[in-house]
């Protein structure tokens, strides 16, 4: 393989790994699993604050996703996009 694409790659993985969702769900999952094992918190309650936090940061994520396809005008349907594109 080319060495400048494994040097791209690395630099995504990277890019994506300090993003602010990864960074939070790391940090909740870490304090919550020390809270665990020093029986400050249940398992219900370690499932229920990791659950939540999940799925509140990837229903942020695909909210910003749909706020950036109403933003652009685009449908979201890219084979729709592209017809429309060719009939303009």
């Amino acid at each position: 393989m080319d060495r400048q694409w494994l040097i791209l790659v690395g630099k995504k993985i990277i890019e994506t790994m300090i993003s602010v969702k990864v960074l939070t769900i790391t940090a909740v999952l870490a304090i919550s699993t020390k809270l665990v094992l020093m029986s400050l918190m249940t398992g219900g309650e370690w499932g229920a604050v990791n659950g939540g936090v999940i799925a509140t940061v990837f229903a942020l994520r695909e909210g910003m996703k749909i706020a950036k396809v109403h933003r652009n005008g685009l449908s979201g349907d890219k084979e729709k996009n592209q017809i429309e594109g060719m009939m303009v």
